[in-house]
């Protein structure tokens, strides 16, 4: 077994082809002891969060450490071991608190799956950064808008309060400082959120997404969403209607595109889904190389960012799900 002497490593379980999140050791802790005393199986599997240093305590040193031990003291460490071992009853707590529904069968059933991240996972965590950024929050200097905020404060609350693993919390802090919603600092204790507006409104529209009929939810496919991103790389080249729409031409777009990458990026009929979700009005379609899309640039802006979040959190979850 081993002495975390400095650092932080996650405790995972396999599921299927999935893991389930069970619990984060920190220095001063010790993991592998439940097989490493009763030499059953290991019932869990660790990673390190952060760089370690560990102790290794040998099987032939504990035998000897053991033999010089009174026996009361043998039988007490057979208790706690029994005692430990009837943490499977928490492991399956987490199990379930780690299951989402699919409802995408035909037959209306549901089936449940394991997932990393679940979106409500997502909501606890942003909603403990919101809390903690209101209540104990330092405007940064620096960063005009942005507020400083304690690491300790928001596991105090999502971790501690509300029951969301540490390596979560970690995971998508990683994931919202890519987004530009969060930010590393030079104390590695502290962290910066960079966009508090967005980031309610990122919890805003995942609520409202999870009340929604599945079948009704803005789930856009992969070349959807390639749609989006070309479309916002190359707003800005395209004029404006009376109305302050951005007349973007989805054909030249695609054609552009086709000539750059050698292959065709998407097809027209593809384009569908993102006037259902209300990110674009209609498409008029005035000849092969002319495919009006009227657009409202900051709102459609806004949508392909909770979008590219969204699928920064599904794509965790996949990584995740092949470990």
């Amino acid at each position: 077994m081993y002495f975390l002497k400095s650092g932080m490593i996650r405790l995972y379980k396999k599921k299927g082809d999935s893991v389930i999140e069970l619990d984060t050791v920190h220095s001063g802790q010790v993991l592998g002891e439940l097989a490493f005393l009763d030499g059953n199986p290991r019932s869990a599997s660790g990673e390190a969060l952060t760089d370690c240093e560990l102790t290794e305590v040998s099987g032939t040193m504990f035998q000897e450490t053991l033999g010089k031990m009174p026996e009361w003291l043998k039988i007490l460490l057979r208790t706690v071991v029994g005692r430990l071992r009837t943490a499977s009853t928490r492991i399956r707590q987490l199990e379930t608190a780690s299951t989402a529904y699919d409802y995408s069968e035909k037959d209306g059933k549901r089936s449940a799956h394991y997932v990393y991240l679940s979106m409500i996972d997502v909501m606890k965590i942003g909603t403990g950064l919101l809390l903690v950024a209101a209540r104990n929050g330092t405007p940064s200097p620096a960063a005009p808008g942005s507020v400083e905020i304690k690491v300790a404060l928001v596991n105090r609350y999502v971790n501690n309060i509300i029951g969301v693993p540490v390596a979560k919390i970690t995971s998508l802090l990683d994931v919202f400082a890519e987004a530009g919603i969060t930010a590393a600092t030079d104390d590695s204790s502290k962290v910066l959120v960079k966009d508090i507006a967005f980031l309610e409104q990122l919890i805003a529209y995942l609520n409202d997404q999870n009340l929604m009929e599945p079948a009704k939810r803005h789930e856009l496919s992969a070349r959807g969403f390639t749609i989006m991103s070309l479309m916002a790389a190359n707003l800005t080249k395209y004029p404006k209607d009376a109305e302050g729409l951005t007349l973007v031409n989805i054909a030249e777009i695609r054609t552009n595109e086709t000539k750059a990458q050698g292959k065709e990026p998407f097809r027209i009929d593809e384009f569908q889904p993102l006037i259902k979700f209300g990110y674009a009005k209609t498409l008029n379609m005035k000849s092969a190389t002319e495919a009006i899309a009227p657009v409202d640039a900051a709102r459609f802006m806004h949508s392909y960012r909770l979008q590219k979040t969204v699928l920064a959190i599904n794509a965790l979850n996949e990584q995740k799900r092949g470990k």
